[in-house]
């Protein structure tokens, strides 16, 4: 019984003292600011809610190129109560800036004392905002020059483009007139061989008019002849030409039939001279 008692006596005397201090928790401003901006000091208190609530006492502290232009104090509960104090400076003037050490003070009741908890010293450098209107006045210049580049750029291509639009010979109506002699001999079908001899030898005609510049009138075999020998072709080119047309006459006024095999090749020897056409173009007109 004597045990109990004085252990419930030891009990009441030093239960208060288990109880933890606040753990002090400290948010320090940037150490470089400039002129026109503030410095943010955040400081936070926290306790386990079952040691019940503390009173907080903040002090003002002592400051150099600093003045205190704001204090604000806000408390959080839940599994911990978290007491928090922002202090915001504004700088005086450029250079070293200073926060020195303060107290922030607790205590359970206005019975008990007064304790101290220390924040320390903090130091700040404030420089000119002068750096960083220039570097932001640089960038503003920048971007102006870069869409200006840009803009200038794209209207160059433009008018490049247009030049060398210009400069583009326009199509040869003559090239057309070739394509379409090849793809008139390529498909065009008829059971009979004369049919075909008839068609195959106006289209070569017309490409070979073309080629020369030949009058209007000059379409036929016997006429075109005749003006290329005023053109003074030269042999060989002479003996190409006359020597198709030649054979296409006498196969189709021939009174034999015609084997397919011979049909066969002489449309790929108008088709090999229309498509030697198309390659070199007229540097003969």
């Amino acid at each position: 019984m004597r045990k109990f008692f004085f252990g419930f006596l030891a009990l009441g005397i030093f239960a208060p003292l288990v109880f933890a201090e606040p753990q002090l928790k400290i948010e320090p401003p940037a150490k470089k600011i400039s002129k026109d901006q503030t410095a943010v000091l955040k400081i936070c208190l926290e306790w386990p809610q079952t040691d019940g609530p503390y009173e907080i006492n903040s002090l003002e502290p002592k400051l150099e190129n600093l003045t205190l232009e704001k204090q604000n104090q806000s408390q959080e509960t839940g599994a911990s109560i978290s007491h928090t104090i922002i202090y915001e400076f504004r700088p005086v003037k450029e250079g070293a800036a200073v926060i020195y050490p303060f107290e922030i003070n607790y205590r359970r009741s206005e019975t008990e004392p007064w304790t101290p908890l220390l924040v320390p010293e903090q130091d700040i450098e404030v420089r000119s905002n002068i750096p960083v209107k220039i570097a932001l006045f640089a960038i503003a210049i920048l971007a102006g020059l870069s869409a200006l580049t840009a803009g200038g750029f794209k209207a160059w291509q433009a008018l490049r483009s247009c030049r060398d639009a210009k400069k583009i010979a326009p199509p040869d109506p003559k090239q057309h007139l070739y394509a379409k002699a090849e793809e008139a001999i390529t498909t065009f079908a008829s059971p009979d061989p004369k049919e075909k001899l008839t068609h195959w030898s106006h289209q070569f005609q017309k490409v070979v008019a073309a080629y020369y510049d030949a009058p209007r009138e000059k379409t036929d075999s016997a006429a075109l002849l005749s003006f290329l020998k005023t053109k003074g072709l030269q042999t060989g080119e002479w003996n190409e030409i006359s020597g198709i047309l030649n054979r296409l006459s006498e196969m189709q006024f021939s009174r034999q039939d015609i084997p397919a095999y011979e049909l066969d090749r002489v449309q790929k020897t108008l088709l090999q001279y229309i498509k030697g056409k198309i390659i070199i173009g007229n540097s003969n007109s």
